[in-house]
């Protein structure tokens, strides 16, 4: 067998093992990593790659793309990808995924063909465990470990939002919805809580505002819900017509009172 029939034989060999397969896939509302590199040499390994946070903890299509470099280092073949994803744990910031990580354990473990690594976060206690995609190649990282580069842009938006309503009414107008994408737009996915509180004016029983409120509250939480955002970051309550914003006597006619108020926390 000649030289040129050799390396052809091998190459279909590599190219068949670095196939692309699901070796494992996300389930629950953890959040998860994937990474890619592409272009990975011999002896040289993929020092960067392509990634994406998939936080749906947060919120229907809370992704953060991000920059890796370290990652594939030591692969001894040449491949055109090298994939590999798997959750995320301890993260409870965007600005605590980015920074250097350092091998715990694995690569050497071989699990349903592929490669397996956990690494934790040089600065905090992130960590992620990989799992490869790429059937039959381990994962390999540089001798500095994998660093990860995810920008995130500043919050700058109100912590607070007030939605008034018309008079007996618990229906969201137009004006309330662009106030409630305003705030979605900006802390949809973020690690923050949303308090909504309802409350009604003093004309009236006590009782029927408490209702109402509670009807105002809903509205809100509901859109929100209908938005993406993951319902056990929303923390609903009415109080009717105590505390209300502006205090009044009783049966005092005002919209500043019938109100839904959302707290970023």
């Amino acid at each position: 067998m000649n030289l040129l029939k050799c390396t052809s034989m091998t190459a279909g060999l590599v190219l068949s093992l670095a196939a692309v397969t699901p070796v494992n896939a996300q389930t629950g509302y953890e959040p998860w990593a994937e990474i890619e590199a592409t272009s990975v040499m011999i002896g040289v390994g993929g020092q960067s790659g392509d990634g994406r946070l998939i936080l749906p903890n947060l919120g229907t299509n809370c992704i953060y793309p991000f920059k890796v470099a370290g990652f594939g280092a030591g692969i001894q073949v040449a491949i055109s990808k090298l994939a590999a994803s798997g959750p995320v744990k301890n993260l409870t910031r965007l600005e605590d995924f980015s920074g250097e990580y350092a091998v715990t354990q694995g690569e050497g473990t071989v699990l349903a063909g592929g490669g397996a690594i956990s690494m934790k976060n040089k600065a905090n206690n992130v960590a992620v465990d990989l799992t490869s995609r790429t059937q039959g190649l381990g994962l390999g990282v540089s001798a500095q470990g994998m660093t990860v580069n995810m920008p995130v842009p500043a919050a700058n938006a109100p912590r607070v939002y007030v939605l008034e309503f018309g008079y007996n009414k618990d229906w969201l107008n137009a004006e309330n919805r662009r106030k409630l994408d305003q705030l979605l737009s900006t802390w949809k996915c973020r690690f923050v809580s949303l308090k909504v509180v309802g409350y009604s004016d003093t004309v009236g029983k006590e009782d029927d505002n408490l209702q109402l409120s509670v009807k105002r509250a809903t509205a809100v939480r509901d859109y929100l819900i209908g938005a993406g955002v993951y319902p056990p970051r929303l923390k609903p309550a009415a109080a009717g017509e105590r505390n209300i914003p502006v205090p009044t006597q009783q049966g005092v006619r005002l919209r500043a009172n019938r109100v839904v108020v959302v707290t970023i926390e």
